[in-house]
């Protein structure tokens, strides 16, 4: 049986797209997610990022993703994320920014500024209580027309959980589009629950038949797959990645922990409070003044008016 590791690892997605010898795979891959036909198609890119993950201080392991210049004049940031790190959004709309800034170098005007894409892969939805599509794109427009501010901001969220949902419940009646099967090819391996689905992958040997982009992707991936050099690196960063899902649940889950202690010592001091003015109250309805409970019960006087307004 031939094996394939998860792209969904950053190492491994970078390994198959972000490689100068693969740019070919890149190009169509960036044509079918950006649904690119016709004249818009993407002819050629440059990798901007080539390394591979390093190893830093303290365990720290740099960033993945895949980041070129296309012969449109483009710049297109591929990042995939299988951790939910409750910042995307802000952390999508930050890198962004800083392509962006980066592009302009001395001398040039505004005008110059590149049309800069960021591609979000993502394994858990972004806005799950806004919509179940897997593939959301987004730009600036006016809140009433709806024209564009810039055509110089895109970005696109591809949530990878809801893609197999839709997969596995209408695969055989709904018309796809071109990316699915390269989303089919990053869902077909699951690294932290250890299984792989044979029927994507049956499904993908079928499309490689007459797909040569596909064929040549499957051929590339079971080669990077069965590489004891890149099988090192991908379980070192397949350990790293599960350190940080467990750092994140225990960080989470002390701050689930803190939140209910607090909010039961809240309700006892509310409680303490809430029998604290009855009784105040009851002592005035027996025709106590707020100077006589105030000697009796130990409180200031300012204390004891406050519950009898």
């Amino acid at each position: 049986m031939k094996e394939y590791l998860d792209l969904k690892l950053d190492f491994m997605f970078k390994q198959l797209f972000g490689h100068p010898s693969r740019k070919q795979l890149t190009t169509a891959f960036l044509n079918a997610v950006l649904h690119r036909t016709g004249h818009d198609r993407i002819i050629d890119v440059q990798f901007e990022n080539t390394e591979l993950a390093k190893e830093f201080e303290e365990g720290k392991m740099n960033r993945l993703d895949v980041l070129v210049w296309t012969d449109r004049g483009e710049r297109i940031n591929v990042e995939i994320q299988i951790i939910d790190q409750h910042d995307m959004p802000e952390r999508i709309l930050y890198y962004w920014a800083r392509l962006f800034s980066q592009s302009l170098f001395k001398g040039q005007g505004y005008s110059e500024l590149p049309p800069t894409i960021m591609i979000a892969i993502l394994n858990y939805p972004l806005f799950p209580h806004e919509t179940d599509r897997f593939h959301t794109i987004f730009h600036i427009r006016e809140d009433e027309e709806q024209f564009l501010w810039s055509a110089h901001l895109e970005f696109h969220a591809i949530d990878l959980s809801q893609f197999m949902v839709k997969w596995k419940k209408y695969r055989r009646d709904v018309k796809r589009s071109s990316e699915w099967p390269w989303l089919m090819m990053l869902s077909a391996v699951d690294a932290r629950k250890q299984e792989i689905d044979e029927t994507i992958l049956k499904e993908l040997e079928v499309l490689a038949m007459n797909e040569q982009e596909i064929r040549e992707a499957l051929e590339e991936w079971e080669k990077l797959s069965v590489s004891s050099e890149n099988r090192y690196a991908y379980e070192m960063r397949l350990k790293w990645l599960r350190d940080q899902l467990s750092n994140l649940l225990g960080e989470r889950r002390a701050g689930m922990e803190e939140g209910l202690e607090k909010g039961l010592k809240q309700g006892l001091k509310q409680g303490r409070e809430e029998e604290r003015k009855n009784l105040i109250q009851h002592m005035s309805a027996k025709g106590m003044a707020a100077k006589d409970i105030a000697d009796l019960t130990g409180l200031a006087e300012e204390e004891v008016r406050k519950w009898l307004k």
